[in-house]
């Protein structure tokens, strides 16, 4: 293909148009996340314990609004020029000076980028979401040598990002796996309500959307219930908020036969209910399980693992989706058929996070270990 490709009757400078929409794609996430990161580095390092929660709870707030917005607009993807929404984010630009004013310009000294451990635990999360979309031996292979690598790495370098010992914390894997866990069926809820809308109930993606986007202002709305979830405390909250994700996924599954509002938007409702409630306390648990000097790389951390098992379950959830899988029927009362395959698909999403607030309070003694008892 020429270097000097026409795409939609406009000139790009790609060999490949997809290629080149993947990677400026992979470049506007990765300004996106480290915004996000970086903010919450900014709550854990200057503000109290006890106010943090309440933060952490507007950042949930404000990602669930722009996720409406973003919602609804996909809906209307066919009537609006698509390169928009991606132009959308430069708006973004105009912070950069208040920003640059305002935010402290700390170094520590001697700090440097661990350009070697980022770049392996990328390959890997890569080949493994990889592995899981197209199920071959080689994104396997490749997941297997770039684990290995990254192990061997962090052991022998002087200055890694993460160190062995964070694996050697069972307080700290074992938050890490709830959240692993919890958010397992978070990229594959939107794009499972799409696939129901269009295929079962044969709407089109922006009814969809229109339906779908009350379940997310409810927890935008709710993501300002910080004062609330600092009075029920840790515990309280993120049990409430499994119960709620898990049976959130398995109403939406048994409410398909009852039509596609209570499918599509009153059952996912009860889902975002249940978010509304869970960032925030397990992220300050997160930070709990380390020193107060590590808490930083914690929360990379868990943004790494919620992108990670996010992309994992959309890939596997998608395929199973996409090939009719379960489709002989199910006990949520769907004959066979695809809305067979969707509702099974919700189901074992809804027993997965329902898995994670096992885990959660069978090893709730062992993930709070190293918290101070007023914090629990």
């Amino acid at each position: 293909m020429d270097l000097c490709c026409r795409f939609n009757h406009r000139i790009c400078f790609w060999p490949n148009e997809h290629l080149g929409v993947v990677i400026a794609r992979v470049l506007q996430s990765a300004g996106g996340q480290v915004a996000g990161s970086v903010f919450l580095v900014l709550v854990s390092k200057y503000v109290s314990k006890a106010a943090r929660v309440i933060y952490y709870q507007i950042f949930v707030a404000v990602f669930r609004f722009s996720a409406a917005i973003g919602v609804v607009l996909a809906g209307y993807v066919e009537a609006i020029d698509w390169r928009w929404l991606f132009a959308a984010a430069i708006l973004a630009v105009v912070f950069i000076p208040a920003l640059a004013k305002n935010l402290p310009d700390q170094h520590a000294k001697g700090a440097r980028i661990d350009g070697v451990g980022f770049s392996l635990i990328g390959l890997f999360a890569g080949a493994v979401t990889m592995f899981f979309t197209d199920m071959n031996w080689f994104w396997a292979i490749a997941s297997i040598v770039t684990l290995i690598a990254f192990i061997v790495y962090i052991n022998k370098a002087k200055h890694p990002f993460i160190t062995p010992s964070f694996f050697k914390n069972p307080a700290f894997i074992l938050t890490m796996t709830v959240i692993f866990v919890g958010y397992f069926f978070s990229y594959t809820l939107n794009a499972g309500i799409n696939a129901i809308g269009l295929n079962v109930f044969h709407i089109s993606s922006a009814e969809v959307s229109n339906m779908l986007v009350w379940s997310i202002l409810v927890a935008a709305v709710l993501g300002f219930c910080g004062p609330l979830i600092k009075k029920m405390g840790r515990t309280a909250s993120i049990i409430l908020a499994l119960s709620f994700m898990g049976l959130g996924l398995i109403a939406i599954a048994f409410a398909i036969p009852y039509g596609k509002v209570a499918a599509l938007a009153i059952a996912p409702c009860i889902y975002y209910f249940g978010t509304s409630f869970f960032y925030s306390p397990i992220v300050d648990t997160a930070t709990l399980t380390v020193s107060a000097q590590e808490s930083g790389r914690v929360l990379g951390l868990n943004d790494l693992i919620q992108a990670i098992t996010g992309s994992i379950g959309v890939a596997l959830f998608g395929n199973m989706m996409a090939s009719g899988a379960m489709s002989g029927g199910s006990v949520a009362g769907v004959k066979a058929g695809q809305a067979a395959t969707y509702a099974n698909v919700f189901l074992v999403g809804g027993v997965i996070v329902l898995a994670a607030l096992a885990i959660y309070i069978i090893f709730h003694k062992v993930i709070y270990s190293r918290a101070p008892k007023e914090t629990k």
